[in-house]
């Protein structure tokens, strides 16, 4: 987590020290703090504002504080999603290690955000030996992009284009389901992936795949609209807030008792993560601090301040930075694959 970018905000850095107690000492409850301790006598707040000077200055060398997993949970939290809108710390009182600062700019795009939620979904299997593999969103009218290294886990390069895998005892399908939310098990938007319209080839820097979808679902239901892309350079600004809708995993790869403080233990349910453009790949891909698990493979990157897709979510490094393929270049590989 680029930690300076999180206090380049003034404001955010100042909200920190102010509510650092009640912020410490709700995540020191929230369960999973094993290798923190009693923080409570570990960390004060002196303690505290010279680390965040560090991490403002880009010289925190880190320590067994837990107070990084303090600031991750505070300036990069996730919101679950529900009846396709969201609750932030200022909707439920009982998120109170999160910051109010980052939840009035989630807030205020909540209209556009509302726009966009509906249209992304989770990819489950039949047939297969797992059940879900990650994240997709509505790209054009009955096209869902995902990841290549999503989609290469149930099709693969046939003869005259791409073909659903199989095993011994039948044929691999593929679902987009545009609900999975927390707290309501038993409803379901499901529309079958009729064909696997692209993969890109390994040797592409574009981590992608587009799918064609059924127009109507198991139950009758019409496909959700497409998410806008933003085009050419629109939006890419180091600094530019984003949020990341998906689905994360259980994030094996990941500290468990980190899992336990931000994700407080649900998983594989649509989330609404907010961050910031950090850096640029060349023209490769952009970095986003969002907070993401495995399963988010395939979320949409969404500018706060239009509703446009930004990018395509594909990895992260943990601690670090996460990588996500520019909007233009998921433009440009539906024009020249699914025209």
């Amino acid at each position: 987590m680029e930690y300076t970018q999180i206090f380049a905000d003034a404001e955010v850095r100042e909200e920190f020290l102010d509510r650092f107690e009640e912020i410490r000492d709700a995540v020191s409850t929230s369960g999973g703090l094993e290798s923190v301790g009693a923080l409570e006598g570990i960390l004060d707040v002196d303690r505290a504002a010279g680390a965040v000077k560090e991490m403002a200055e880009g010289t925190w060398q880190g320590d067994d504080s837990g107070l990084e997993s303090i600031v991750r949970r505070f300036g990069r939290p996730v919101y679950l999603v529900r009846r396709n809108t969201f609750a932030t710390v200022a909707d439920a009182p009982d998120n109170e290690a999160e910051s109010l600062v980052v939840a009035a700019k989630v807030k205020a795009a909540r209209r556009r955000l509302e726009g966009v939620i509906p249209s992304v979904g989770r990819i489950d299997l039949r047939n297969h030996n797992m059940t879900w593999v990650g994240t997709a969103w509505m790209v054009a009218e009955d096209l869902a992009v995902t990841n290549r290294h999503v989609a290469e886990k149930f099709a693969k390069r046939g003869r005259g284009g791409f073909r659903f895998r199989a095993n011994p005892m039948a044929q691999v399908h593929a679902y987009v389901d545009w609900l999975h939310e927390h707290g309501r098990p038993r409803h379901e938007s499901r529309f079958k992936v009729t064909e696997v319209v692209w993969i890109e080839p390994d040797s592409s820097f574009c981590d992608a795949a587009l799918l064609r979808l059924a127009p109507t679902s198991e139950s009758g239901e019409s496909l959700p609209p497409p998410i806008e892309l933003a085009k050419g350079k629109d939006g890419l600004a180091v600094g530019r807030w984003v949020g990341v809708i998906g689905y994360p995993d259980t994030g094996r790869h990941d500290d468990p008792e980190d899992r336990t403080r931000i994700f407080n233990n649900i998983f594989e349910c649509k989330r609404l993560a907010p961050g910031q453009l950090i850096s640029f790949d060349g023209n490769r891909w952009i970095h986003h601090d969002a907070t993401t698990l495995g399963g988010n493979s395939g979320s949409v990157v969404v500018d706060l301040d239009t509703g446009r897709a930004l990018g395509l979510h594909f990895q992260g490094l943990p601690g670090k930075r996460n990588y996500a393929v520019p909007a233009a270049d998921v433009a440009r590989l539906i024009r020249k694959r699914a025209s």
